[in-house]
């Protein structure tokens, strides 16, 4: 293994690790693309790397957002029930799924994000929309407040719909199982626009959340032996250092901003996996 194919492997996963804790997307859904396309490595090799590497962006930025205590540490834990059952489901019967058709699903899913999120915001103007705890969230307790450095104010919000956005959850858990992904791409959308969560809890509580979730499916690749060292190493450094690097610039952004970001990724991910999917590419 060359020290070109190293170092390519490197910035690959500091890009991706940066974008992954900047928009709690955990980085894999863009990783993955890379790794296969630009240094031609198996997709089952290149997503065994990722969803390490994954655990690593949670890991660094969940730390950084807890400390800030902008991480919903309720709401993540009780969404990631279905998020964990999901990711050992998807692990478990990926071998016998069709890739291709899995991308175009996960594609579409990623663009009709995109435009509600876009929608909401032209609509509102805001990151989010603020409503109260439905019955799920008020017995659990799932609201929470976190203060907004970007705003200098403090942010107080409720939890509506949960039920949705656990059975998402659960979806977006076998999509990660299967492609080595964290699965934030259709979770913040889930707890922004389904829950009516700030942008910035949403990302934060989705880093939280992708590790544990990466982790469960992780243990499948391993037994499988698709977690190659030599590529692995490079991924997971890189990553350490764009997780963290990700995690500080997404709290001193405005939601608004963070979200349009968001939107945007999701929309040139969607129209790739689209491509790559139909056979284009």
């Amino acid at each position: 293994m060359s020290p070109i194919f190293i170092l390519s492997a490197l910035i690959i996963a500091l890009c991706s690790g940066f974008l992954g804790a900047l928009l709690g997307l955990g980085g894999g859904v863009i990783m993955v693309p890379l790794l296969v396309f630009i240094l031609g490595i198996p997709i089952h090799i290149a997503a065994g790397a990722s969803i390490i590497a994954v655990v690593a962006t949670s890991s660094v930025s969940a730390s950084v957002y807890i400390r800030d205590e902008v991480t919903n540490l309720r709401l993540g834990m009780f969404l990631e029930i279905a998020t964990t059952l999901g990711a050992i489901t998807g692990a478990s019967i990926m071998v016998g799924v069709s890739e291709a058709l899995l991308q175009i699903i996960f594609a579409l899913s990623l663009i009709y994000a995109s435009f509600v999120m876009w929608f909401q915001i032209r609509q509102t103007g805001r990151s989010w929309v603020s409503k109260d705890n439905d019955w799920i969230a008020d017995k659990l307790r799932l609201g929470a407040s976190f203060y907004d450095s970007a705003r200098d104010e403090t942010v107080i919000y409720g939890v509506s719909r949960s039920f949705p956005t656990f059975i998402i959850s659960y979806i977006a858990g076998i999509i990660s199982g299967l492609l080595g992904i964290g699965g934030g791409g259709i979770k913040v959308p889930a707890m922004n626009v389904v829950s009516s969560i700030p942008m910035k809890a949403a990302v934060a509580t989705s880093n939280f959340m992708i590790g544990v979730t990466a982790a469960a499916s992780a243990l499948v690749y391993i037994r499988n032996g698709f977690c190659d060292g030599f590529i692995t190493a490079p991924v997971v450094l890189g990553t350490l250092i764009g997780s963290y690097i990700g995690a500080m610039a997404a709290l001193r952004l405005r939601g608004v901003v963070l979200k349009k970001i968001f939107i945007i990724i999701l929309l040139l991910l969607g129209i790739r996996m689209i491509i790559s999917g139909v056979g284009l590419l």
